[in-house]
């Protein structure tokens, strides 16, 4: 295809205050007042464990330069792709597996969505994300209902160092602007983003405008029970959702989304060394406002207020170590409240509540590590009970799910593990109690639904030495009761769609992912290599929803004195055997280059250009979703306060 790009006007503040900025007269800061990138929180407990079995994936912001949202540190992982329609609120894939069958958390706060898409971290600005854990496969025991097919914990910086950073990207007129500074044990960061509308690689008008603003807060007290407490706002306004249906057919926006959740660290040592405990919330409230062209416009305003606490604990007997921890959670006004009207009025033609319901959950969680000469075994077990309710309705549930797993070290730089995994998923309160509208026809729930099951099985064979890690992981994982939307339209009502949840088959997903890393001995230079091949069908042999097309991707990084040079290539192949609600799509691959100029110990400069090629292609398989955005080059400067 043909270089087409289209250059916006940079916007005269944001040269003036770069200009404002080179007059600076720095002083020399010592290197210990560098900005820190290294997380040194305790570790969570399925990393604990599980790293004795498996390697732990963890994707630092920093090898994400200038990354303009929080989807691009996880996207470094292999088994993470793109997933549903575009825009600042799409989320994310996990080997195939999406919306409701993975955890999102945030410094393992977790984010939990009412949307069918499923939850979404767009919310949270990337300048806040130090690093990306990326945990895949079956990880119920440790996470939950929502981890039948893994989980993403975004990690805030352990240490801040006062700055300001600006950045301007032309493809939206991007305009992002972040402050952090400490006083004591204080630290709090703010962040401010205006993004247009963009365009695609044939400049066409795309629906992925959004403005957004947050602040996070934190507080470490000394000499107290209490280690760490956090906070974190996050308003979000005119988002638009990036459709094919834009502009012809459907124009769907979120006035609003907001999110309001914090966590509280407890140090319980005088009831017993190295016990902890937690405390979490998190308020959400997402508008949403679909305008059908020429027939209607429906409005939904979604509400959920999320709390929850757990306890834990650990022990040593002769050479096992145990972990123990139990948990407990709630969502408590969890609410879908719509709307319509006719498009010359703006008095309702109704008004409903499509979604009135709560949630309690309680589990306790075992598990048991031991290392016997090369050979290292764990071992874990989660009892977990469930109660969901609307006006009318309880439904109880009961799960056990576990895991065992066996690493044997091949010799000084190989290993080899085994893991195998059960998981489990209730179904969401949507897909029990909702009745209503969405933008792609009327949703019907099913109290009756029952439980996803999974059992994961996966082995790994790892290479370590001082230039070089490796790992290729192949991959099972049956379920049974899948849970899927079907369609099931009266003919006698053409143009009204009806959809159903439903248990409607059992499915299977394996595949192979690999990660290479090399940095050769007294070089500048560092190269990545990485992908993944997956494959999803049912029982009948028919494809699944949600499997991503093949990737591999190339990362190459060179570093020399003050600056950084990187370029990544990526390659998404075609896509054929399709499920419900998909589209094909066809081979593509894109390029991105950026580099970054440290001018003096206290300026840095970054600049990025992404989909230089300006390749055209979808965003994901999604039968509605978008073109992505075309070229696009953003700059941007950090100045060390």
């Amino acid at each position: 295809m043909r270089l087409k790009t289209t250059i916006r006007k940079c916007p005269l503040s944001f040269i003036c205050l770069c200009s404002w900025l080179s007059t600076i007269p720095f002083e020399e800061v010592k290197a210990d007042e560098i900005e820190r990138y290294t997380v040194t929180v305790p570790k969570p407990l399925y990393d604990k464990t599980l790293q004795q079995i498996f390697p732990q994936y963890h994707y630092s912001s920093t090898t994400s330069l200038a990354s303009t949202h929080a989807n691009e540190i996880v996207l470094q992982s292999p088994s993470v792709n793109l997933n549903g329609q575009g825009g600042q609120i799409q989320n994310i894939n996990i080997r195939g597996f999406s919306r409701w069958r993975i955890q999102s958390l945030v410094d393992g706060v977790p984010i939990v969505s009412d949307r069918r898409a499923g939850s979404s971290v767009g919310f949270l600005p990337p300048q806040f994300i130090a690093q990306a854990d990326v945990v895949p496969g079956a990880t119920s025991t440790y996470l939950g209902s929502g981890a039948i097919g893994g989980a993403i914990n975004l990690q805030f910086f352990d240490v801040i160092v006062p700055h300001v950073r600006l950045s301007w990207g032309h493809n939206q007129n991007l305009q992002q602007y972040s402050y952090a500074d400490v006083s004591g044990n204080t630290d709090w960061q703010g962040a401010f983003t205006n993004a247009g509308k963009g365009i695609d690689a044939q400049n066409r008008e795309l629906m992925d405008a959004y403005t957004q603003s947050a602040f996070f807060l934190r507080h470490r007290p000394e000499s107290s029970a209490v280690k760490e407490v956090w906070t974190l706002y996050s308003h979000n306004s005119d988002i638009g959702k990036s459709s094919s249906d834009y502009p012809n057919d459907r124009i769907t926006i979120y006035p609003q989304n907001t999110h309001w959740l914090g966590k509280m660290r407890i140090g319980l040592d005088t009831l017993a060394e190295g016990t902890t405990a937690n405390i979490w919330w998190h308020q959400s409230n997402l508008e949403t406002s679909t305008t059908r062209i020429e027939k209607r416009r429906n409005d939904s305003d979604n509400k959920a207020f999320d709390f929850g606490s757990d306890i834990s604990g650990s022990a040593e007997f002769s050479d096992w170590f145990f972990n123990w921890q139990w948990q407990v959670s709630a969502r408590e006004g969890v609410s879908i409240d719509e709307s319509e009207y006719a498009l010359t009025s703006s008095v309702p033609i109704y008004k409903l509540r499509t979604l009135d319901a709560s949630e309690y959950n309680t589990a306790v969680i075992t598990d048991v590590s031991s290392v016997f000469g090369n050979f290292a075994i764990a071992s874990g077990g989660r009892l977990d009970w469930q109660r969901q309710s609307n006006n009318s309705v309880d439904v109880t549930s009961l799960n056990v799910s576990g895991f065992t797993g066996a690493n044997y070290t091949l010799s000084a730089h190989w290993n080899a593990s085994l893991y195998v995994s059960s998981a489990f998923r209730n179904p969401s309160l949507t897909e029990r109690f909702f009745f209503g509208e969405t933008p792609r026809g009327t949703v019907r729930g099913d109290e009756n639904l029952l439980t996803e099951e999974a059992i994961n099985t996966q082995g790994t064979l790892f290479y370590n030495n001082a230039n070089t890690k490796a790992s290729v992981e192949v991959f099972h994982q049956k379920i049974n009761n899948y849970i899927e939307r079907i369609d099931v339209s009266d003919d006698s009502e053409p143009g009204v769609r009806t959809l159903q949840y439903a248990n409607i088959q059992n499915a299977t997903i394996r595949g192979v992912t690999y990660q290479i890393q090399w940095h050769p001995s007294h070089s500048a230079w560092q190269f990545r290599v990485s992908g993944a091949w997956i494959k999803g069908q049912n029982d009948q042999g028919g494809a699944i929803a949600d499997i991503p097309p093949h990737n591999q991707r190339l990362d190459v990084n060179y570093e020399f004195s003050d600056f950084r040079v990187f370029t990544t290539l990526s390659y998404r192949s075609s896509k054929r055997d399709i499920g419900i609600g998909e589209r094909e799509v066809e081979n593509i691959v894109t390029a991105d280059i950026g580099g970054e100029w440290q001018i003096s110990q206290r300026l840095r400069l970054h600049a990025k250009w992404t989909n230089i090629t300006n390749q055209l292609f979808y965003s994901s398989t999604d039968e509605q979703a978008a073109f992505a955005q075309g070229s696009n080059v953003n700059i941007g400067a950090t100045v060390l306060l």
